[in-house]
């Protein structure tokens, strides 16, 4: 079997998107058994990533994200000439059009899956709940062809039947790294930078700085800390259209820009408690990645982050967009630096035990499956059984 993922996230943006497929590659035993098709602005070959060189447009309200344009007719070789046998649908832009429509020109099943809420990131960015509404029912329409479509977590996954997104919704968590992100990466070096110690421990946030995650709130949390007068720094790790926004609301934190996914580990190590607020993630992947790393985590209580979390053992749930819930909660864990460290130390047991291995057996179980179905499909009738059935006695 050999499968071709097409995805408009190409692997020079640091996301969830591509944090998940390099995850992917890495546990996959046989070279050139799968494979991304993407389009960047540069040609990328390789056994495992195929990337065609193509013009990028900024998208409406977030023009630090290009979607780039590929070049279909060359993917439709390239595809050819794999011998793919399975065609993975990962985002609805442009390059999942193309994967769209190269599927059904080679009558080859599809799987899909289900990783950001665009429908809702349309909404709060454009401010327009009918244009959300209409992106939601593109979403439908895109993943129509699908065998199976693959969803992070529980709460997609019944946000997604309750619209009738798919007859056949899977499950399909994240893993992480446990020997990237750890405890052990720490770095009193990084702390010294931010000027963080014991008596002021560091709040870390990492992803995109955007509306839709909720970051606003952080204000409001870091204004009632201080009227507590809780000695902290906010550190960002990540960049984004909020980012000058948030520099005045949040005066004081330190804000790194994006990182290699390798610094990101060093930065989840150094700090004390990870606070994600977000209410529009499908996994949130950083919330795996932060108590891997010994952090105890406060997140949302909507959307998928608030399952990949023990509540009271390995962190806290907080109301979405509740400023005095979120401060409460990082306000108990930093007066309190023994349940602190009891927590960090629950939340890296509970983590580790989420390994990238046991996260792509649904996958691989959906492409064996789609593919089983599609040849069964395409297989004659058989000529004895229609014989038989057409001088059959009829029932009087």
């Amino acid at each position: 079997m050999r499968v071709a993922v097409f995805t408009d996230n190409d692997f020079d943006k640091i996301n969830g998107v591509t944090t998940t497929w390099r995850a992917v590659l890495e546990e996959m035993r046989t070279p050139g058994s799968v494979r991304i098709f993407t389009a960047a602005e540069t040609d990328v070959e390789a056994p495992d990533y195929f990337a065609t060189a193509s013009f990028g447009v900024g998208l409406p309200w977030y023009r630090e994200m290009r979607a780039y344009w590929p070049r279909v007719r060359r993917m439709l070789r390239q595809l050819d000439a794999d011998r793919i046998s399975v065609v993975h649908l990962a985002t609805p832009g442009p390059v999942g059009l193309a994967g769209r429509w190269i599927a059904a020109r080679r009558r080859l099943p599809v799987v899909g899956s289900y990783h950001t809420e665009l429908g809702e990131y349309v909404r709060v960015l454009s401010g327009s709940p009918r244009l959300g509404t209409a992106f939601d029912a593109y979403m439908r329409w895109f993943y129509r062809p699908c065998a199976s479509l693959l969803v992070p977590s529980v709460a997609t996954a019944e946000r997604l039947a309750a619209f009738d997104y798919a007859p056949d919704l899977r499950l399909w968590p994240r893993g992480v790294n446990g020997e990237r992100f750890s405890p052990a990466r720490r770095s009193d070096s990084w702390r010294r930078t931010w000027r963080v110690d014991d008596r002021r421990p560091a709040i870390l946030y990492a992803g995109r700085l955007s509306a839709e995650k909720g970051l606003r709130v952080i204000g409001d949390v870091q204004r009632l800390l201080h009227r507590h007068a809780v000695d902290h720094r906010m550190i960002f790790v990540g960049d984004g259209p909020l980012d000058l926004e948030l520099r005045r609301l949040v005066p004081g934190a330190v804000f790194t820009g994006a990182l290699p996914h390798d610094q990101v580990a060093i930065a989840m190590a150094s700090a004390d408690l990870f606070l994600f607020p977000s209410a529009t993630d499908t996994f949130g992947n950083v919330v795996l990645e932060a108590q891997a790393s010994g952090l105890p985590v406060v997140v949302s209580d909507r959307g998928g982050p608030c399952q990949q979390m023990r509540p009271g053992v390995t962190g806290t749930v907080c109301p979405a967009g509740d400023a005095t819930a979120f401060a409460g909660a990082v306000l108990e864990l930093v007066r309190d630096p023994s349940r602190r460290r009891a927590v960090a130390a629950a939340a890296r047991d509970y983590a580790v035990g989420r390994s990238w291995a046991a996260a792509t057996a649904p996958l691989r179980a959906a492409w064996a499956d789609a593919q089983t179905a599609a040849a069964l499909a395409r297989r004659p009738a058989d000529p004895t059984r229609a014989r038989v059935s057409a001088t059959a006695p009829r029932a009087s």
